[in-house]
Parts: C-alpha cells; sequence; structure tokens
C-alpha cells in the first residue's frame, strides 16, 4: 500500500512524533522512508550566505538526530536535504521520487519563523501528489 514515505522534519516535537509514528507504520508496511528537511531561505541580502550555511549545518544535526531516535524501529532510513520554501519542496520531492504518503506533524516553527514560512503543512495537504498524514 504505502511503499514510499516521506517524513518532513523541522526539529520540532510535532515533527518528531511524526517521525516515530511514521517509523512504526514503516516498520509494519516494510516501507522505504525517507527523513527530509528543508533550509528555508529568507530575505536576508547582507549575510545571506553566513545565514544559509548556519542552516544547512543545523539541518545534517537535526537528521541525524531524527535518525537516531528512528533506530528502535529497524528500518532503512535515507535523509535528504534541500534549501527552498517547505511546502514547495515537501511536494516536488513527493513528485518527484513518486512518494506514495507524506507524515508530518501538524505544526513545526511558530513565531516569526512561522509567520514567514506560513502554515507548511496545510499547504503540503492542500498540494501534495499523495496522501497525506497530519499527526497532532
Amino acid at each position: 500500500m504505502y511503499k514510499k514515505i516521506l517524513i518532513p522534519v523541522d526539529g520540532s516535537e510535532k515533527a518528531s512524533l511524526a517521525a516515530r509514528q511514521a517509523a512504526e507504520l514503516a516498520s509494519i508496511l516494510g516501507s522505504e522512508v525517507t527523513l527530509f528537511h528543508v533550509v528555508p531561505i529568507l530575505p536576508v541580502d547582507r549575510f545571506r550566505s553566513i545565514v544559509i550555511e548556519e542552516s544547512r549545518l543545523q539541518g545534517k544535526e537535526l537528521l541525524e538526530q531524527a535518525r537516531k531516535e528512528l533506530d528502535q524501529f529497524n528500518i532503512t532510513i535515507d535523509t535528504d536535504m534541500v534549501p527552498g520554501h517547505p511546502a514547495d519542496a515537501i511536494c516536488l520531492k513527493a513528485r518527484v521520487d513518486k512518494y506514495d504518503l507524506i507524515i508530518m506533524g501538524s505544526r513545526g516553527l511558530s513565531g516569526v519563523k512561522g509567520y514567514l514560512m506560513g502554515s507548511v503543512s496545510s499547504a503540503v495537504t492542500r498540494y501534495a501528489p499523495c496522501s497525506v498524514l497530519i499527526v497532532r
């Protein structure tokens, strides 16, 4: 049924909960799993390269931490990270790599970052080429 599951992660508790539930489902179904992080591109001119590099390094750490949290489920986990707008990048990844299911948290970032990026889960639900499971 769900052979390929995409799990967007952003470091939030909701994303971590969604990743654990996705890993549990993947272990039952024998699905392939990819942890996916999008480094948001913010409108910063002067220090843009510094901000992007710092965000990329944080993204690598975040993916490694998420992978370690899922070790107990005894599944094979791939990771991927791209720069871009999170909702657009998630939907593009799902379309290009033909994922059957996206499992993600209902809310990730809050405050200023959440305001700048809007509701990622809402946009993914609306535009994804596959089924989307939102974990609350």
